[in-house]
């Protein structure tokens, strides 16, 4: 009998590489804010997480695996609006705790933004102490996770890819668009982080799905093996596609003042995920690799 997974955010950029990488294996349900799904979606429907139960998405679905990878990212949105923010990325995972049985496994994918700003290459054991509301309510969210019996895998990740759904774009597809149409754009060469691609994140996914003990109740970073600044990954991406360097310019993000709370230190530490589970992950240079045979395909 097939695994039956849910997928929810499944029309964001992560959500549905997940659905389309785990059609080929399982029997995926999704479910997203948007009325449709994308046109490879088998079993899709709308789902809005505010509402006061899930009993009616986990009785369609049947879960036997649920990967919660819904949220809203935009920190200066989640500013703006903590109360929705707070509904969605955290306390949708109670919702979620109490609609499902015992025998459901959780995977919540959660942020490097759950750590302080002056914590530098953050360990799973280090405390959070996040320092805006976007990781105050993923932060809340872990929170459930950990204070349920059930048994659930928490990913804190930095993550880079393209979108399946065209109406949405993301952090790299705004570089390359932005200096195809020969737009000159500031990067922060004083932000530091450790990104994965989603391609390589959804392999890493399938390794915890598929040895379900070993990572069962754990708190695991999973982000790439090298540390680089947003100007130093827009340079080798623009590299990677053979496109003009010059038109990226070194911004600072301290100099944005109405911007929303961020870290300039965003690294994690993969290493204990490394070592349990013997897999080396991505530099800098594999991951932007990773993300151009993707993002051609």
């Amino acid at each position: 009998m097939s695994m039956r997974l849910l997928i929810t955010g499944a029309t964001g950029m992560l959500g549905a590489t997940l659905v389309k990488h785990f059609q080929k294996e399982y029997e995926v349900f999704s479910t997203g804010s948007s009325e449709k799904g994308l046109s490879f979606f088998k079993n899709y429907t709308s789902f809005d997480l505010k509402e006061p139960s899930y009993e009616t998405l986990i009785k369609w679905s049947k879960p036997n695996l649920i990967i919660h990878c819904a949220a809203l990212t935009n920190g200066n949105y989640c500013d703006l609006n903590p109360k929705e923010a707070f509904l969605i990325n955290g306390i949708s995972v109670k919702k979620i705790t109490d609609a499902v049985n015992l025998d459901t496994k959780v995977i919540y994918i959660s942020t490097d933004a759950v750590f302080p700003a002056e914590l530098h290459m953050s360990k799973e054991e280090d405390c959070a102490s996040p320092n805006s509301v976007y990781g105050k309510s993923k932060e809340l969210g872990e929170f459930f996770l950990t204070n349920s019996k059930l048994n659930y895998t928490i990913i804190r990740t930095t993550i880079v890819g393209s979108n399946l759904n065209k109406t949405k774009s993301g952090f790299a597809e705004w570089i390359l668009n932005s200096v195809k149409n020969k737009e000159e754009i500031s990067l922060f060469a004083d932000v530091l982080f450790t990104p994965i691609s989603i391609w390589n994140l959804a392999e890493n996914i399938n390794q915890i799905i598929s040895n379900n003990e070993m990572f069962s109740r754990k708190t695991l970073h999973i982000g790439g093996n090298e540390i680089c600044t947003k100007y130093d990954f827009g340079i080798e991406l623009l590299k990677q596609f053979n496109l003009p360097v010059n038109l990226i310019k070194k911004g600072k993000i301290t100099d944005f003042k109405d911007r929303a709370k961020r870290s300039t230190d965003q690294t994690l530490d993969s290493s204990y995920y490394q070592n349990l589970s013997k897999t080396v992950l991505p530099n800098l240079h594999q991951t932007i690799k990773d993300f151009k045979i993707n993002y051609n395909e």
